[in-house]
């Protein structure tokens, strides 16, 4: 017998009632990205499609930084996107617009700190943003922080952040190719204090 008509037979029952109550869903989220909830400082990397898993973390996260029945850790992010085409940002440019307008308005603009990383342009396309660099928003994404043409110096950005969290444990997640990985996870060891009182890096890579 089918499942349909075994509930169905069920539903004819004496007695049988069925009341609609609430379901919440926590995410979707990978395994290794629910680490980032353990971290007071998390760095986030993705990689082309890679940012689709962080879209549902950065909300998450927001959401639970300001909302007084949880107890989140996480008080800064870093998030990087490493992207090759101008129209792979579109459908994710409401969000970040979105938490930058919010962090504003609360005085938190130091809790989310983002950089957008193109890296297949034309000269044209070049051209016209170096001559709109001093217009208040990107004219790619309308953001205020600046879109990058290239790809991040990681031994710069790594420095910053231990630099800034001298005893914190940072979270680094990656949801990109493999060399990248690579990459990152050097970094991780090579700017670890060798003191564990001190700041300390753990790398996490997200299969996607």
């Amino acid at each position: 017998m089918y499942p349909s008509k075994v509930l169905e037979l069920q539903m004819h029952k004496n007695g049988f009632s069925m009341e609609v109550g609430q379901t919440k869903v926590d995410g979707p989220f990978g395994t290794v990205s629910e680490d980032v909830f353990q971290y007071e400082v998390a760095v986030l990397v993705g990689a082309g499609i890679g940012v689709t898993p962080f879209a549902s973390i950065l909300k998450s996260i927001w959401y639970k930084f300001w909302n007084a029945n949880h107890n989140l850790k996480t008080q800064t992010i870093y998030f990087y996107w490493i992207y090759r085409e101008t129209g792979a940002f579109a459908w994710f440019s409401d969000l970040l617009v979105s938490l930058e307008q919010e962090m504003e308005e609360l005085g938190k603009v130091g809790f989310l700190n983002y950089r957008l990383f193109l890296t297949r342009w034309d000269g044209n396309f070049a051209g016209h943003a170096a001559l709109s660099f001093d217009k208040a928003t990107d004219i790619l994404t309308g953001l205020k922080q600046k879109t990058s043409f290239g790809r991040p110096m990681w031994d710069n950005e790594f420095s910053t952040i231990a630099t800034t969290h001298p005893k914190s444990a940072v979270g680094v997640f990656l949801c990109g190719p493999q060399t990248l990985a690579k990459s990152l996870c050097k970094c991780c060891h090579q700017y670890s204090s060798l003191d564990p009182r001190k700041v300390q890096f753990y790398f996490n890579n997200e299969n996607f």
